[in-house]
């Protein structure tokens, strides 16, 4: 053989080599591309499944609160985190059911954490409510609405010193002894036949102005600031069926961490007024009843946590009568006018009884008696669409003195009134409230309203997912694969 075709027979050895590793090579790639096209394809199964299971979400709720949460009972009377994988499955594996080519198919789907709306006192709920208020104003409007939220911000009136003061002063007075006179009397001498005149020691009772107002306040509140008792709605229900007060609640992990990590521009104060606004906008309350609700004061139920309409209200109006003494007391304290004919009362009285030591302690009774008798006055204008002020000027003084020895209650009117409505009141009393108190009765009104609804008799907001992390497992023809993913809404 010449030396041409000793190097053809070179090249020819040297050509088969290089195309036996570039063909391994291809083969490793298409390989490759093969097990990323699978793993690709398997990917976002998943993820088409985790959105499909998200868009499972309670349209009831949605309907009525404009939350978004998956109801994992899914009709049934049960709920279980554990039917969230169930259905992320089904989905997945419908979406690769055409995918011959690689036949994957998911063989495990693990959920590892969820969120319920009951985790952390309802912190889960809380976070989707801000979440919604934030949409919903929008930057420029969620400015106005803190703006116009400045009312709250009035000045402490101190109403557990004010009250612990008046019954302080109660007790004192009770633990006074009477005071005695000497007063002259006649009897009858045997032995003289004639009348004889003596003298004897009497207790004078005291007699306190404040004593009517006094037993009024033991008196039911409600027929003192509403007109007609008859009025008021008498619904119920039974609390212990409620997320507030059941016992065997299901437990989720709490928000993601996903969640945790996102960054919010709202400071407490910030959050607590959208909690509010959130309230008002979905809950009704005395004078705007919710339709068909379970309860028709349910602004009220979240202050009093009673089994109906009127206790509730009772509770609310109590607290109200409660605020508005402290702070006509503090108005009578400062109005040099009417601190004058109340200490003229309180002398005169001292004075008839003999005991003018008693003077400063009739005064605070007396003081405390109108500052009620206002308070009555104040709350039944309130609850008949009026406007009372935080801290009262002359002339927003609607009660006399004489009020206290016999008030039967007044006709009030609402026109030209000036102050705080209603439902500003109600707002002042929530913003007191700390959020593991005002959250889970919220979900009982939610539970109540949602139970009425066909198809949800059973419905429970501790059943109730807002996000799930979840570890799925796939096999295909190059194997097993797995993923983790979190998917919350």
């Amino acid at each position: 053989m010449g030396k041409a075709g000793k190097v053809k027979a070179y090249l020819t050895v040297y050509m088969t080599l290089s195309l036996t590793v570039l063909l391994a090579v291809v083969m490793v790639l298409l390989t490759g591309v093969k097990k990323n096209t699978i793993r690709m394809e398997e990917e976002l199964a998943l993820n088409t499944a985790g959105n499909s299971a998200l868009a499972e979400y309670d349209q009831e709720l949605f309907r009525q609160y404009d939350l978004f949460f998956i109801d994992t009972s899914y009709g049934t009377d049960h709920a279980r985190t554990e039917k969230i994988g169930d259905h992320v499955m089904n989905y997945a594996n419908k979406n690769l059911e055409n995918t011959k080519l690689f036949e994957s198919k998911m063989i495990c789907a693990d959920i590892q954490e969820v969120e319920l709306a009951t985790d952390n006192g309802g912190e889960v709920l809380k976070q989707q409510i801000i979440d919604y208020e934030k949409n919903y104003f929008g930057i420029e409007a969620l400015e106005q609405l803190f703006s116009d939220y400045k009312w709250s911000e009035t000045e402490e009136i101190g109403e557990e010193e004010l009250i612990q003061k008046r019954d302080e002063n109660a007790d004192k007075l009770s633990k006074e002894k009477p005071p005695v006179r000497t007063v002259e009397k006649e009897r009858y001498h045997e032995e003289s036949g004639e009348m004889e005149i003596y003298e004897e020691k009497e207790e004078v009772s005291i007699e306190d102005p404040a004593a009517y107002v006094n037993e009024l306040r033991k008196r039911g509140i409600l027929s003192l600031v509403v007109d007609d008792t008859s009025k008021i709605s008498g619904k119920a229900i039974r609390p212990e069926e409620y997320v507030s007060h059941r016992s065997d609640l299901l437990q989720g992990t709490g928000l993601l961490q996903e969640r945790k990590k996102e960054i919010s521009f709202l400071g407490k104060s910030e959050e607590k007024i959208l909690l509010n606004a959130y309230i008002f906008q979905k809950y009704g309350y005395y004078g705007r009843a919710k339709e068909n609700g379970a309860l028709e004061y349910q602004v009220e139920y979240l202050l009093g946590n009673k089994g109906s309409d009127i206790e509730n209200l009772r509770v609310v109006v109590r607290k109200l009568v409660l605020l508005r003494e402290a702070a006509n007391a503090v108005y009578l304290y400062g109005d040099v006018t009417k601190k004058a004919e109340i200490s003229a009362m309180a002398a005169s009285v001292s004075a008839v009884t003999l005991a003018p030591y008693l003077q400063p302690l009739l005064e605070t009774s007396i003081l405390f008696a109108w500052a009620y008798i206002e308070s009555i006055q104040d709350v039944k204008l309130l609850l008949d669409g009026g406007k009372v002020p935080i801290l009262k000027t002359v002339s927003d003084w609607q009660t006399d003195l004489d009020s206290i020895l016999n008030f039967a209650g007044a006709s009030v009117s609402r026109e030209e009134t000036q102050g705080l409505t209603y439902q500003q009141y109600l707002s002042v009393l929530l913003l007191a409230e700390q959020d593991k108190e005002l959250l889970p009765p919220m979900m009982d009104v939610m539970e109540m309203d949602i139970r009425k609804t066909i198809y949800h008799e059973n419905f429970r907001m501790d059943g109730c997912a807002s996000g799930f992390r979840i570890a799925a497992e796939f096999e295909d023809s190059s194997g097993n694969c797995s993923f983790l993913r979190s998917y919350y809404y």
